[in-house]
């Protein structure tokens, strides 16, 4: 059988009682023909009927059902990436609604650049109810929040801008060993580490892979309306912080360390810790929005560094362990 040209790959963690329903709707009416295409659908230890959901679309649409049970959005889409077939692999989610011209666009895209390597379309928002009058949607950073890319014209762009839910690859590039890292990425419950699109990116980005927007390929990304709070958007801001480290450890400043982090990430995480203590009694702002932001950010950025970019070990230390 002849390979299809596109591969979209998504995981599904508990799906079933969300938006998984009308993202296969939204496959189903596409208007690319379904021999030219595939569905890798992993469900990623899900304990509702996630895996009855994709069986019953799995007889109605190109679709191969993966189960992988180790939780872990990012170990999911690899265990996907091992059998896709196509020669662009488009990643998403299972929250998403793609408009009816989306993968056409991104056939048409690709074809017509092909020095680049790495495509991303747009996402626009999905509100489950849209906060009219909200000031805090004129304060927040969009992309990094909710995942939303609007750039409406095409053309050559930063890696940094393509996200996740309308994320295309060459399958070529990925060869059998370029994945996605599986210490960062969703992960049921607690922190995680954002960032597993931009890294994966990055890296090929690195290599001397070029990256374009294809403003023609649109996606819906749905935003429930509890996360459209302060509280939950600056939860999210540690998170984003989490991941820093790990994505770019060569931005973590240098020099002395207490307690594993650099003292010029203490200081400056004093300083909005401070700023954040004097705002909070203070009525809704954005300056008393953005102190607080960056006072869970740094948060999580002193827990990533830890984890992701921990001081070097001293040739003498090293020379203990194997000592020992």
């Amino acid at each position: 059988m002849t390979n299809p040209q596109i591969s979209v790959v998504f995981s599904s963690f508990n799906g079933a009682g969300r938006r998984l329903r009308q993202m296969l709707d939204s496959l189903s009416a596409q208007n690319f023909p379904f021999e030219e295409w595939e569905i890798i659908a992993v469900n990623n230890n899900s304990s509702d009927e996630t895996q009855l959901l994709l069986d019953e679309y799995a007889k109605k649409l190109p679709m191969i059902v993966v189960s992988h049970m180790r939780p872990g959005k990012s170990g999911a889409i690899n265990a996907a990436l091992a059998i896709a077939r196509g020669d662009l692999v488009v990643f998403t989610d299972d929250d998403i609604e793609a408009d009816v011209k989306w993968l056409s666009a991104i056939a048409v895209c690709a074809e017509a650049n092909p020095d680049f390597g790495v495509f991303g379309g747009r996402i626009l928002p999905n509100w489950e109810h849209y906060p009219q009058g909200d000031p805090m949607l004129n304060w927040i950073p969009m992309g990094s929040t909710f995942a939303i890319a609007d750039e409406e014209s095409s053309g050559p762009c930063d890696p940094t801008k393509i996200w996740g839910p309308n994320t295309i690859v060459r399958r070529q590039l990925l060869g059998s060993d370029v994945r996605f890292r599986e210490d960062i990425g969703p992960l049921p419950g607690g922190l995680f580490a954002m960032g597993e699109d931009t890294e994966i990116v990055s890296r090929l980005s690195r290599r001397g892979v070029k990256t374009y927007r294809c403003s023609e390929a649109i996606v819906h990304h749905w935003i429930s309306a509890s996360s459209v709070t302060e509280t939950w958007v600056q939860k999210r801001g540690e998170r984003l912080g989490y991941g820093m480290p790990a994505l770019f450890a060569e931005d973590v400043p240098k020099g002395v360390r207490i307690s594993g982090v650099p003292l010029r990430t203490w200081v400056e995480s004093a300083n909005w810790a401070v700023r954040a203590a004097l705002l909070y009694p203070l009525p809704r702002s954005k300056k008393r929005f953005w102190a607080i932001w960056k006072y869970y950010y740094m948060r999580g950025y002193r827990a990533g560094i830890r984890r992701y970019a921990p001081a070097k070990r001293s040739s003498r230390q090293l020379g203990q362990e194997v000592a020992r």
